[in-house]
């Protein structure tokens, strides 16, 4: 394409692009020596611009000073930090600055870790559970939490991803939202109460965007395009690394339906799709090492040879501690996430067994079979199975770690021995361990 044609091209496609272009601010990302080498952000308006181009103040480090003769700084194609503590000048949210982090789901398994890591990182956490005073209590024993209330920077909330009215206290005057909500007893469903993913994961997530937009007054600026006041909220997003447009499991579904959402919502973003996540206190591994407490075998369903990358419920709360901290390289961002590499079922229980001292042989159980009698449980009281559980718990799923790494190139995730032995390991004395911790 020649620079004649170029203009051509604009003014041909003008009538469709401009109403989306309209009163949006213009930003100027320069390649002087081609794609291929260096560039800059393009940040002062030089003198021969036309003076009915608009310029504005920004406010940023506490002061406020005129976007027309800022100085530029060239930076390396490719180099991270340097873009990041570039493009991060002159914006609300900023790179080392500390954030208010709403935590939605902050008492479950998932959300727990997040919040101690984001805590960790000096940030400020609003924990919103269905329960303010419960979720005080689930914090007690965090030592984050202490150091954390002493300080001002733990607050907890009662609001419901369910509940859309409960949400609009809850999203006002933060800067980050984590939505990590999870409805108890998954993966088994009951739509009875309203615990499945299209309620929870789905429509949960549109409920926090519809309170972000109300809160922080979006402007319409054209056809399903959405504009937000500096000051709105970025937006992170626990999902699933089997997620996908095509998929077609419920789960899988409506976790790429709110995905949807939260890329078209206007919001700057992140998406973690996370591995299978284990460690203390998780509801998924735990309660199949269980079955070696009473039983001379573990049963898992399927024939235990699917990939997995199993990641450590750590790695998971240190990740976002990242995003919160670095507005430039969490921006709009897809990342898998998962241990450093892939294991099958067999294997994975296989070690978590060794490192519990015990041996116990897998006795696998096929899909059919197994949901035979989830398609009874699914209606007691416990609800404990569900034929739809039984496809969860036997899916494989392998995050490929080149996007996280690519962002965030330091960022390792711990290997999984490693892992299953700080909680599951042999004690100094010899004794076993169970699979809530040691005995």
């Amino acid at each position: 394409m020649t620079k004649g044609e170029l203009p051509a091209y604009y003014h041909e496609i003008a009538p469709l692009l401009l109403p989306h272009l309209h009163d949006r601010p213009l930003t100027l990302e320069r390649y002087p020596e081609g794609v291929e080498g260096g560039s800059f952000y393009q940040k002062d308006t030089p003198a021969h611009y036309p003076d009915w181009l608009r310029t504005y103040s920004k406010r940023y480090h506490h002061s406020e000073r005129a976007l027309r003769g800022r100085r530029y700084a060239p930076h390396s194609a490719g180099n991270r930090k340097t873009r990041s503590a570039i493009h991060a000048e002159g914006t609300i949210h900023q790179k080392g600055e500390v954030m208010r982090v709403l935590v939605s789901g902050a008492t479950g398994f998932m959300g727990r870790s997040i919040s101690r890591h984001v805590l960790g990182a000096g940030h400020t956490v609003r924990a919103m559970s269905r329960s303010a005073e419960k979720a005080a209590r689930r914090f007690e024993a965090l030592p984050e939490a202490a150091a954390a209330m002493s300080e001002g920077r733990l607050e907890f909330v009662s609001a419901d991803v369910t509940g859309p009215p409960s949400l609009l206290a809850a999203v006002e005057g933060v800067d980050v939202v984590i939505q990590c909500a999870q409805f108890p007893g998954a993966p088994v469903e009951n739509a009875r109460r309203g615990l499945t993913y299209m309620l929870v994961d789905r429509g949960g997530t549109l409920n926090l965007l519809t309170a972000i937009s109300t809160v922080y007054r979006a402007q319409t600026a054209g056809p399903e395009m959405t504009r937000f006041p500096d000051g709105a909220p970025r937006f992170f997003y626990l999902s699933g690394v089997t997620v996908s447009q095509h998929a077609t499991e419920t789960w899988n579904r409506a976790k790429w339906q709110a995905e949807s959402a939260i890329r078209g919502s206007g919001l700057e973003w992140a998406v973690v799709r996370s591995s299978w996540a284990f460690g203390p206190g998780d509801d998924s591994l735990n309660r199949i090492l269980g079955f070696s407490d009473f039983l001379p075998f573990v049963p898992v369903f399927g024939d235990g040879t699917e990939l997995l990358t199993p990641v450590f419920v750590d790695d998971v709360g240190r990740l976002f501690a990242r995003l919160v901290d670095d507005p430039e390289a969490s921006r709009d961002a897809t990342l898998p996430l998962g241990g450093p590499k892939p294991i099958s079922m067999n294997e994975f229980l296989r070690t978590a067994l060794e490192v519990m001292g015990r041996r116990r042989p897998i006795l696998h159980v096929p899909k059919p079979l197994g949901k035979i009698p989830a398609a009874v449980l699914q209606f007691l009281p416990s609800r404990p199975l569900s034929p739809g559980a039984v496809d969860f718990t036997s899916q494989g799923g392998v995050a490929d770690l080149a996007p996280l790494l690519e962002r965030f190139p330091d960022f390792k995730t711990t290997p999984t021995r490693e892992a299953l032995e700080s909680y599951l390991g042999v004690g100094a004395s010899g004794e076993e361990s169970t699979a809530g911790g040691r005995k």
